[in-house]
């Protein structure tokens, strides 16, 4: 009963220090934007806010019953990868933190790449501004599609409950980090890039320049990226259009429109015109 209570004042505390770090992202990009944004506020930013809400609920729903008995299976049984080795606990955590990091980068290719994943991963992409809510806006069943791969990992992984809540934490940070229009000075962001995914970076993959979109996969350390040969930090702030070609009309993009669009008539994404040349990679 003790450590069920201490789990759960450590979840409402984490809770706690990601909504005050959501906030301060909010307040921060708006102090020192990075980019210049195309659509009437406060409108979008609640239209983000609702399919956020619709999408953790998801998560909650069907997520979190699926990942939470298998990571304590995992360490109970000693299943999965990292319980196999011969390593403390603190390390095979570790190692399961940069696991599921890497498994997220390999899923997110797929949400591009596999036409139906692609549907519902659109609804991320036409948002027409890119910020802190951004990192919020996605499709329910976005969510829901991505709970049994969710599940996969941890029971292929061997991922702990401690291992998973680290991941979580982070994972979370990192989404609204990058996501957010906070201009961070740019020699620092260079050396954070090394290390992170940066909102430079992460401008760059929601360009309108498809050639620009498929970059910078990475959620969490853009080490994946570095890896695979798909990082860049070529292309100026300024110049890039977010959002996707042939989603322009804001009326397209409120909650029950986007909520509609995958069942809706399938349209090629990239067919419109492209807004300039793709940027050479250097």
């Amino acid at each position: 009963m003790a450590r069920r209570s201490d789990d759960k004042t450590l979840l409402i505390a984490g809770g706690v220090a990601l909504g005050i770090a959501a906030l301060g992202l909010l307040f921060a990009e708006r102090k020192r934007p990075l980019r210049r944004t195309t659509q009437a506020e406060p409108g979008r930013s609640i239209t983000n806010l609702a399919l956020g809400a619709i999408s953790m609920a998801t998560v909650a729903l069907v997520e979190a019953p699926l990942t939470r008995p298998l990571s304590a299976r995992a360490v109970r049984q000693r299943e999965g990868l990292v319980q196999t080795l011969p390593l403390p606990a603190w390390a095979r955590d570790g190692a399961a933190v940069l696991l599921m990091d890497y498994t997220v980068y390999l899923w997110h290719v797929a949400t591009h790449k596999v036409p139906l994943l692609w549907r519902f991963h659109l609804v991320h992409h036409i948002d027409l501004d890119l910020d802190t809510t951004t990192g919020l806006r996605f499709h329910a069943v976005d969510m829901a599609i991505s709970a049994p791969f969710r599940a996969a990992q941890v029971a292929l992984i061997g991922v702990s409950p401690r291992a998973l809540k680290i991941w979580q934490g982070w994972f979370f940070l990192s989404v609204l980090f990058h996501h957010s229009n906070l201009r961070v000075p740019e020699r620092l962001e260079r050396l954070l890039a090394r290390l992170v995914t940066t909102p430079r970076m992460h401008g760059i993959h929601h360009s309108a320049v498809r050639d620009e979109t498929d970059s910078n996969w990475s959620s969490g350390l853009a080490l994946w990226d570095h890896l695979h040969r798909t990082f860049r930090l070529d292309v100026s702030q300024q110049d890039i259009a977010i959002g996707v070609p042939a989603y322009r009309d804001p009326a397209e993009l409120g909650v029950l429109a986007s909520l509609a669009l995958p069942f809706g008539a399938e349209r090629d994404a990239w067919s419109a015109p492209p807004f300039r040349k793709p940027t050479a990679i250097q």
